[in-house]
Order: C-alpha cells, then structure tokens, then sequence
C-alpha cells in the first residue's frame, strides 16, 4: 500500500514538472506574425481560462492585435472601419472606443462581433464597419484610442488610435 502511494506521488509531481517545463518553452519562443516577437509568462498560460484553441494561442505568444481602416468615401464622409486578429475562432470581441478626457474606463462607442477564420489572417479575425466619422480626413488630431476584448481568454487586444471628434 506504501509503495503505491510514493509511486503515485512520483508520478503527480513528474507530470507536474513536465507541463511547467512546456509551458516555459512555448511561452518563450511564439511571434505574433507580425515580426515581433510578444512572450507570456507560464503563470499567464497556466492561469487563463477558455477553450483548448483559446490556451493554444496563449501559449504561444499570439496577442490579439486591431487597426483601423478609413472607408473611402464618393460624397466627403469618410468612416471608420476596424480590423483584428489572433482572437479566439468562433469567440466573442467586444469592441470600445474610449474618448481623450471622457470619464475613465467608460467606452462612447461599442459593439460585439464574433472572431472567425479569415484567410492570411492567425486565429479567428473580423472586419467591422463602425459608423464612426475618421476626421483624420478633414485635419483633426487623434482624440480616441478603439481596443477589442476576446471574451473566451479575456485578454485585450492592441490599440488603434483614431481621431472621432469632428465637431471640436
């Protein structure tokens, strides 16, 4: 009965150190395809929640990343359109919109969409058109920062600064 017991024990902290010892080395060593290289702490892959695809991307360093785009315009109103990547397949992304000297931690603007597999795209990637004015377009500075939130890992993306405020 002891010697089941120490082997049982053996082989639980075996096991233990084995996944510690991925978790450090595919941590270390993911790119987010575009060049640079973005690492993740084990703890941060060990701790995230979510599906398997969803730790998969963690592991390996991919973080959800979003630009924007101006949509072209035939009569002088141009929009905004805002692009992503690396999101959970199939997951949900809350996209804000957060105003220079608005009420901290409060979005102007939001909207959810779901990732899905996009070609030359990593993971599940979307193209939203927003409704937003871009008054890059007419000579006003930036004034707004847009970042989406993958809801399956709960991790935000990367900022796209964008300019909103025309009327100023």
């Amino acid at each position: 009965m002891r010697i089941a017991r120490t082997h049982r024990r053996a082989t639980a902290l075996g096991l233990a150190a084995l996944c510690a010892a991925v978790l450090a080395t595919t941590t270390a060593c993911g790119s987010s395809g575009d060049g640079s290289t973005k690492s993740r702490s084990p703890k941060a892959a060990r701790t995230s929640g979510g599906s398997g695809q969803a730790l998969e991307n963690k592991a390996y360093g991919y973080n959800p990343s979003i630009w924007a785009t101006r949509r072209d315009s035939s009569i002088g109103v141009y929009g905004i359109s805002l692009h992503g990547r690396s999101f959970t397949i199939g997951g949900q992304v809350k996209l804000v919109l957060f105003r220079d000297g608005g009420v901290p931690g409060v979005p102007s603007w939001y909207r959810t969409t779901t990732a899905r597999s996009k070609p030359n795209r990593h993971g599940g990637a979307f193209d939203v058109t927003t409704g937003l004015l871009d008054c890059t377009a007419y000579g006003y500075g930036v004034d707004s920062t847009l970042m989406a939130l993958d809801v399956t890992t709960n991790t935000w993306s990367s900022k796209a600064r964008v300019s909103t405020g025309c009327s100023r």
